[in-house]
């Protein structure tokens, strides 16, 4: 007989317990508890299936905490996060906690990731299409602490992290002055640049780009003239820009120093003679981007102060418009 009761006894604490011992458990501010299974996180919600295959979206200042069920008891979780920069991570959920998710990505290396910089979390179900969904929201009450929560929630930008970019960019440039485009036409512009990123929002950088062409002039009765030009920007910008998607557009504005380096050879008598001038001066520049993940296109147009250049003065400005595209890391 008391076999029995114990048996009794065993299955009615199953009865009442094993949805916390084998459930993602969510626990809300007016005292309700949710058991289910936990698909998506975002920044200002969580979204959990119950154990009656709804679908629960709830806002964060809602839920005073969240326990996730023991890897003995579950499946493991494969979860896709994408970051604020765009770039997605994909691995084995390992910890969950207030300020951090951490992984074990697909090469088995554990990565701890601040969840300022994290813009979702995707669970991916096994088979999501065999569980019955559907859309309930939980609306906040109206309190005036209460909303100011949420917009401390949804505003907290992952932009609060600094960090380097190191980027290489190749082109075309058609330049300002009409003597240039006779004489050359366009040109390959190609360089580097390093930004500094404060708050992953505005941004620094140190650019040096190389314009070069060349070109060759026959003359009756004087024979065959090479022209080489190299112009070299040195120059600062500061960027601006805005997460929207995973295409984040960006301008920048700046100034530097414009070095210009022109050679002309020319036949004098019976040999060649060469004549070659420098000159530098300082411009300004302004340009309009877009960024995916690594891969980033951009317009640059730049303009000089002085207004003479060449070997025979005869630039008027050897600024120009220029399209490139390139990486970044």
């Amino acid at each position: 007989m008391k076999s029995v009761y114990g048996l009794l006894l065993i299955g009615v604490i199953l009865v009442f317990f094993s949805p916390a011992l084998l459930s993602d458990t969510v626990k809300l501010t007016n005292g309700n508890v949710i058991y289910g299974h936990i698909t998506r996180e975002d920044i200002d919600k969580v979204t959990i299936v119950d154990q009656n295959g709804i679908e629960n979206i709830i806002p964060r200042n809602l839920i005073i905490f969240i326990d996730k069920q023991l890897e003995t008891t579950r499946e493991v979780q494969k979860v896709i996060i994408t970051l604020k920069s765009g770039i997605e991570v994909k691995g084995t959920l390992i910890l969950d906690d207030a300020n951090s998710v951490t992984i074990k990505d697909e090469s088995g290396i554990e990565k701890k990731i601040a969840k300022s910089n994290i813009r979702d979390i995707v669970i991916d179900l096994d088979k999501p299409d065999e569980r019955p969904i559907t859309i309930k929201s939980y609306e906040e009450p109206e309190t005036e602490i209460e909303t100011e929560t949420e917009a401390e929630i949804v505003t907290t930008p992952a932009e609060k992290t600094n960090n380097f970019d190191f980027g290489l960019k190749f082109g075309s440039q058609k330049p300002n002055s009409n003597a240039i485009s006779d004489k050359y036409s366009n040109g390959i512009v190609y360089g580097g640049e390093l930004i500094f990123w404060l708050k992953n929002k505005y941004g620094i950088g140190l650019n040096v780009e190389k314009f070069s062409e060349k070109s060759e002039y026959w003359f009756y009765n004087e024979g065959n003239y090479e022209y080489n030009i190299s112009i070299i920007p040195i120059t600062l910008t500061v960027y601006y820009k805005h997460y929207n998607n995973k295409i984040v557009p960006y301008i920048g504005l700046g100034i530097g120093q414009y070095n210009l380096t022109e050679k002309i050879k020319y036949p004098w008598y019976y040999y060649y003679k060469e004549l070659e001038v420098s000159d530098e001066e300082y411009g300004f520049h302004c340009l309009f981007g877009l960024q995916f993940k690594c891969f980033f296109a951009e317009v640059k147009y730049s303009t000089m102060f002085k207004s003479t250049w060449g070997v025979e003065e005869e630039y008027d400005d050897i600024g120009g418009l220029s399209i490139a595209g390139g990486l970044r890391f």
